[in-house]
This record gives structure tokens, C-alpha cells and sequence, in this order.
């Protein structure tokens, strides 16, 4: 039986949003689930890290699974990545694919970051310099986990710039067209046949 996976909204995006890309996953024998979020993802990564774990762990109960496969949705995929390499998430998961992950940081958030609002932590916590990024840096890569970034053209969010990052594996999509490419990571079956190529493939 395949591995559950479990997916992580990206910012502004409801829980619901993780529950509807599932369908792909779920149409090809994966048991889904959705990872809790707060304050729709604006607030701290690191509290989002934790209610990830709770989901995984939860997933793995109900399962029976070892391990899990997790999927980062946009900004879902920075709080993957972060809870694979500070958190000790790698022991409970196989692969990882971040979608469109601003994994490097981004430097479009410098601007909202300038907004003191805890309804803006994880914006801020975005930026290339901030805490937090470089706390990612500099965590050891993760074992016994194969890591993907997949990404596309088209993309304005999340240039490839940002989503192609140390330690995963690039893949770089012909499904995404300016300036919607970010969208259709997350809504074109192209992009979900990659995704689920990333989870399969030996």
C-alpha cells in the first residue's frame, strides 16, 4: 500500500485548499491528510513545523506507516524543509516534494516584513537574512529522506532563484505559463503527475 502523504497549505490558503490538491494523491491509492495550520498560515514557521509533526504523527497511527510522504504547498514547503532539517522530521518521512517552496527565501518579503504584525511572522521570517532562514542554512541536510523541489515557468512568487535550493532535487516544469505559473503548480494535472512521479519513482 502507498505511503500516506501528508500536505502543508501554503500562506493564505485554507486547510481546506491541502485537502482538495489531495484528490490526485488520493486517486492513486494514498491516504491523505491535511496538516493543521494557524492564523491561515501568516503566523510563526516554527509553530507551523510543530502542527505538521502532529499531523504526521497522527497519520502514521492511523496507518500503520513507518514513514510518510510530505508535500509542501508554496510556502508549505519552507516549514517542511524546516521541520526535516531542525525539527528531526526526517526519521518519519520518505519523500518530500516542495511545489513552488520560496526555499531560499524571498526577497519580496522584505517589504510586508516592514509591518509589525504577528499576522505577518511568517512573511517576515521569509526574508533571506531573517533568523529563521538562517537557521535553515545552517542545519545539516537531512538522511534517510529524498528531497524534490519541483517548480515552474511562470512563476512571479517563487522564482526558480528561490525554489531551487541545496540538497533537493530540481525539477522544473513546462506546465506554468506568466504570470500564473505559481497556481498552476497546485491546479494543473500536469503538475500533479510530477508531483506524484516524485513519490513513486525509485
Amino acid at each position: 500500500m502507498p505511503a500516506p502523504v501528508v500536505i502543508v497549505s501554503g500562506l493564505g490558503a485554507p486547510r481546506i485548499a491541502a485537502v482538495a490538491y489531495g484528490l490526485s494523491f488520493r486517486a492513486r491509492g494514498h491516504r491523505t491528510y491535511a496538516a493543521p495550520q494557524r492564523l491561515l498560515g501568516y503566523g510563526d514557521l516554527r509553530i507551523a513545523a510543530r502542527l505538521v509533526d502532529d499531523e504526521v504523527q497522527r497519520a502514521r497511527a492511523e496507518t500503520g506507516a513507518a514513514k510518510v510522504h510530505l508535500v509542501g504547498m508554496s510556502l508549505g514547503g519552507l516549514i517542511g524543509l524546516y521541520y526535516l532539517k531542525c525539527m528531526g522530521g526526517a526519521q518519519w518521512v520518505d519523500r518530500f516534494v516542495s511545489v513552488g517552496g520560496p526555499l531560499n527565501g524571498s526577497s519580496v518579503a522584505r517589504l510586508v516584513a516592514l509591518v509589525p504584525s504577528e499576522c505577518v511572522d511568517a512573511v517576515a521570517q521569509t526574508t533571506p537574512d531573517n533568523d529563521f532562514m538562517r537557521e535553515l542554512r545552517a542545519a545539516p541536510a537531512p538522511t534517510g529522506v529524498r528531497m524534490f523541489s519541483v517548480g515552474t515557468i511562470g512563476d512571479v512568487m517563487t522564482p526558480r532563484s528561490s525554489w531551487d535550493a541545496a540538497g533537493l532535487e530540481p525539477i522544473e516544469t513546462p506546465y506554468g505559463m506568466f504570470p500564473v505559473g505559481h497556481w498552476m503548480l497546485f491546479t494543473h494535472p500536469g503538475n500533479h503527475e510530477v508531483v506524484a512521479r516524485c513519490l513513486s519513482m525509485p
